[in-house]
């Protein structure tokens, strides 16, 4: 049997790391107003919450705290997926190693 050759892929650039960051940033901002600002517009107008007075807003430190939360989770995911993909390239040169 003859031996497979495998040509190798040009080499992708990697994304910025303050790109990635910065959409990280923009999405949890995204989540985190739709959760407190307009979640709490829906639920004021449809009376299931009392409308609150304008000088005790909850929603901005709602807002922060959803902020904080989701980037701490997107953080922990990342770490998560960093580890996972180390494990299994680890794994991959271990058995090209065997042969």
């Amino acid at each position: 049997m003859s031996e497979l050759e495998f040509q190798s892929a040009p080499p992708q650039q990697r994304p910025q790391t303050a790109t990635v960051l910065g959409l990280l940033a923009a999405v949890a901002a995204m989540l985190s107003y739709l959760g407190t600002y307009a979640m709490a517009n829906a639920l004021v107008s449809a009376e299931v919450l009392k409308p609150w007075p304008s000088d005790h807003d909850p929603r901005p430190k709602w807002f922060v705290v959803g902020f904080i939360v989701l980037s701490a989770l997107f953080a922990v995911i990342g770490g998560i997926a960093r580890h996972v993909s180390a494990r299994g390239l680890k794994q991959i040169e271990e058995m090209e190693l065997e042969q």
